[in-house]
């Protein structure tokens, strides 16, 4: 119990909002878990105080001096060492693929379950404790994308480049209602519980795989 309380206390989660009751929620709910929690009401104000942060970042994705993905990117170039969260009211395909292309470990929808957001960052703060069973999920997660047939890989790739069901539709010569079934066996076969989820395990599975193959 005092290894688990002493992890949390060193991983320090950074919520950016610009939405002050958000904030001290969020801070309320982290901080009562025992992590150390600062807050920040715009994505400049996180900035101004990034330099040789750690821990777990928490990131609206619309602020109200700019967008969470253009947060997301001045963090990559700042290379700066944090685990990345991002949550939204206004969540889509395409923004969810994009903040997890941009290194996100999750894109949560408001309103999301606090139980859920809290099991996420007890596991980042122990990441570092399981970097071989990380190492043994991503064998796990290719070995499982092996397992789609060829037409599911294509939609798959749809899918994580972003595109409706329609648009991969179209770009395969089948109807939208065969992309949404084929949607589902993907979702059944890779054990995806989530959009966010789908898209990190095709992420993870991709890093040890060549690229995704088309269908003969």
């Amino acid at each position: 119990m005092i290894l688990r309380e002493r992890v949390k206390k060193d991983f320090h989660i950074h919520i950016v909002d610009d939405d002050a009751s958000v904030r001290e929620s969020l801070k309320a709910l982290i901080g009562g878990e025992g992590y150390g929690v600062s807050c920040y009401a715009s994505g400049q104000n996180f900035l101004d105080h990034s330099n040789g942060v750690s821990g777990c970042v928490i990131i609206d994705l619309k602020l109200i001096d700019m967008n969470g993905l253009a947060l997301q990117r001045a963090l990559i170039t700042q290379q700066a060492e944090v685990d990345v969260i991002v949550v939204s009211a206004y969540g889509d395909i395409e923004h969810a693929v994009e903040s997890m292309r941009l290194g996100a470990v999750d894109f949560l929808e408001k309103p999301f379950d606090p139980e859920q957001l809290l099991n996420r960052l007890d596991h980042l703060a122990h990441a570092a404790d399981a970097a071989g069973r990380l190492q043994r999920d991503a064998r796990q997660r290719a070995a499982l994308i092996d397992t789609l047939t060829p037409r599911e890989k294509q939609v798959l790739s749809g899918i994580v480049e972003g595109q409706a069901n329609k648009e991969v539709a179209a770009d395969l010569g089948i109807s939208a209602r065969t992309v949404e079934t084929h949607r589902v066996h993907i979702m059944q076969k890779l054990q995806a519980n989530s959009l966010a989820h789908l898209v990190r395990i095709w992420l993870e599975a991709s890093a040890r795989k060549e690229p995704i193959a088309e269908a003969s």
